[in-house]
Formats: C-alpha cells, sequence, structure tokens
C-alpha cells in the first residue's frame, strides 16, 4: 500500500512537471516582430485580446500551457500578445479589422496575413487550425487572391462572404455581399444558395437591415421569396426584423448614436404598404410602436399594443416586454397594462410572459387602481 501511495505520488508529480511549458510571447511590437520575422525566416503569430474577455482568459491558461502546443509555437513563430485597448492594439483592431476577441492572426516572414480565426476552442481544434494556416497556399489566401484579382465567381463570393463574417469582419462581409447581391439576376436572388443575404443567421442582420436595399427587396419580393424558401423561414425574418425594430426602440438601443428622425420610420412603412406581404398590419403596428418609443409617448406605445397585441405572432408578443421596460424608465403609469395583460392571457402560450403582465397589474392595482387611460 505505502509502495502505491508513492507511485501514485511520482507520477502525479511526473504529470504536473510534464505540464510545465507555456508560449514564449515576445515584448517586441507587431511592427519589431515584422523585422525579426524576416531575419529569422519565421511567421508571426498574433493573439489579440483583451484583459476583461473571457475566452482569452481560458485559452491562456488551458490551451497556450499544454507542452505539445508551447513546443510547436515556441519552434515555429515569434509569438506577439497584444492588448486590444492599449498601445498599438486601437490601431490594430482597425488595420486588421478585429471585431471579436479573442483574434489569432497568422503572418508570413514578410508581414503579410495569411490566415485569420477567431474565437475560445480546445487545443485539438486550434491546432488543427493553425496547421491549416500555416500552409501559405492556404484557402484564405487562395481566396483572397483570386478576388483581389477580380474573380467573381459566384461560389467564391457566396464562401468568402461567410468567411469574413466568421471572422468577425462585418464591414468587409456587407461590402462584398452588397457587391454579389448586384451581380446576381433577379431569380438568382431567390435560390435557397443566396437565402443568407437575406436571412439564415444572425450575420444577416448587417446583410440585410431594416431599410437595407436586401430587406427592401425580400418585402417587395415576399411572394417569389416563400415559393422558393418557404413560407415560415421568409415570414420569421419579416416579423422578427420589425419585432427588433420595435424592441430595440423601445430600449432606446436604435437611437444610441442614431437621433430619433420620424420621416426614417415613414419610409419603413412605405415599402410595407408596397410590398406583397400579407399581414401589413401587424408590421405597421411595429412601426408605429416603434414611432412612440421614438417620441418618448408611453401612452401611444400602451394604446398601440393594447390595439393590436392580440393579433401578433407568439414572437412578436414578446414586445410586451420591452413596452414594460421603457414604461419603468419613464412616469412608470404602465397605460393599458391591464387591456394588454387580459388580451395576451386570452391569446399566447407563453406562460412567463403572462404572468409577467398578471404581476403588473396586481402591483399597480394596490398603488394605482386606475391604470388604464
Amino acid at each position: 500500500m505505502k509502495r502505491f501511495s508513492i507511485l501514485m505520488m511520482f507520477m502525479m508529480a511526473t504529470a504536473v512537471y510534464a505540464q510545465n511549458r507555456s508560449i514564449n510571447f515576445t515584448t517586441a511590437s507587431l511592427q519589431e516582430a515584422f523585422k525579426l520575422a524576416k531575419e529569422q525566416h519565421k511567421m508571426i503569430f498574433t493573439d489579440c485580446y483583451t484583459v476583461w474577455c473571457g475566452p482569452c482568459k481560458g485559452m491562456d491558461k488551458l490551451v497556450f500551457t499544454q507542452d505539445s502546443v508551447a513546443d510547436f509555437f515556441n519552434s515555429q513563430f515569434i509569438n506577439v500578445k497584444m492588448d486590444m485597448e492599449k498601445g498599438e492594439g486601437p490601431g490594430a483592431i482597425k488595420t486588421y479589422e478585429v471585431g471579436a476577441f479573442p483574434t489569432y492572426l497568422l503572418f508570413d516572414e514578410n508581414g503579410k496575413q495569411i490566415y485569420k480565426f477567431v474565437g475560445g476552442m480546445s487545443a485539438a481544434e486550434f491546432m488543427a487550425k493553425i496547421r491549416l494556416g500555416i500552409n501559405p497556399k492556404n484557402e484564405e489566401v487562395t481566396r483572397e487572391a483570386r478576388y483581389a484579382a477580380g474573380d467573381r465567381d459566384h461560389a467564391l463570393l457566396r464562401t468568402l462572404i461567410k468567411q469574413k463574417f466568421k471572422q468577425k469582419e462585418a464591414k468587409t462581409g456587407t461590402a462584398i455581399a452588397k457587391e454579389y447581391f448586384t451581380l446576381l439576376k433577379p431569380q438568382e436572388r431567390l435560390l435557397q444558395e443566396n437565402w443568407f443575404l437575406f436571412g439564415e443567421s444572425y450575420d444577416s442582420r448587417y446583410m440585410s437591415a431594416i431599410g437595407s436595399v436586401n430587406f427592401n427587396y425580400l418585402l417587395t419580393h415576399y411572394k417569389e421569396f416563400v415559393a422558393s424558401n418557404g413560407k415560415d423561414i421568409v415570414e420569421d425574418k419579416i416579423y422578427g426584423t420589425f419585432k427588433s425594430l420595435a424592441s430595440d426602440c423601445l430600449a432606446g438601443y436604435y437611437f444610441k448614436g442614431h437621433p430619433y428622425q420620424k420621416e426614417e420610420f415613414e419610409g419603413y412603412k412605405i415599402e410595407v404598404n408596397r410590398s406583397k406581404f400579407p399581414d401589413k398590419i401587424q408590421l405597421l403596428a411595429l412601426i408605429d410602436i416603434a414611432i412612440a418609443a421614438g417620441e418618448q409617448d408611453v401612452k401611444e406605445a400602451g394604446k398601440l399594443l393594447a390595439d393590436h397585441v392580440d393579433k401578433f405572432t407568439e414572437k412578436n408578443k414578446k414586445v410586451v416586454f420591452d413596452y414594460t421596460n421603457f414604461c419603468a424608465t419613464k412616469d412608470r403609469s404602465y397605460p393599458y397594462i391591464k387591456e394588454i395583460s387580459e388580451k395576451v392571457s386570452k391569446t399566447s402560450t407563453n406562460q412567463f410572459l403572462i404572468k409577467h403582465l398578471e404581476d403588473y397589474v396586481k402591483r399597480l392595482a394596490v398603488s394605482k387602481p386606475a391604470i388604464n387611460e
């Protein structure tokens, strides 16, 4: 037993000792690293991080300290760790379009960026990406070169757009998406392979934001898109966009750095009325709620919800959460809350929303009996 205990202690000590190396990051700046890379004929690995980034800390602790990872990086690269909020970091954010943390950049010995990927991950996944990236003719380099040379093959553009968004290069991804849209024939825009330009993912909020060319095209050609892509997916995108508009306006997010202008919202109404979307009333009601939020009119927002919430889709009914928060930031009068609650109770399956409203009605009845106006 004693021998077994000693053996276990030895094995544990050996295991701890075996994992005691980590990636050695130079204290040199990125510009200085470019010179070193040329002299030493090495590639540069750059870890773009911030001190508050959770995944960055996780990579530092769990991946960069694995011996196999450390040995590979210390032998193959000049390793640079760059705080994106200090020194050359803010400038590098613009130069390399860093849109999330951590972002990892690989440069060849001449200082040319040859690979980029984003996010925390396992050591195995991290090393797999690195091994792809160190190939000077990797897929990213090849795509970029083809595009720079004027190649506008549609399959290339689709892949390149998705690559840019995966790398969190929203500005460049959106620009290429706009170019791709103009190259497509009307019938090609309707194809399922091109639906990502309008809906499908989180990134579509850049390519098909409300008021954008893509979104207005979707509204105008609603029936054709339904025929090609299906009614549910198309309507989810359209309803969701207007619900987000109302929610973001009630929360105030929409107006940060973007002052309220009623004519902008009237323009959205024109596009809805011009469209072939069957449920224009619901979309127009959501726009009117957004207008009421922009004008800080709590009573009008409440009246609009009282008039329309029972006819909203289940997802759109969730705008009521934003309405109660909107009221809380104003005079806490919660106009029409009882009527809204009654209609939601009769038409919604969302028990959390129903209870949320019932709680407001009960609390307000004690302090303010007349809660409808």
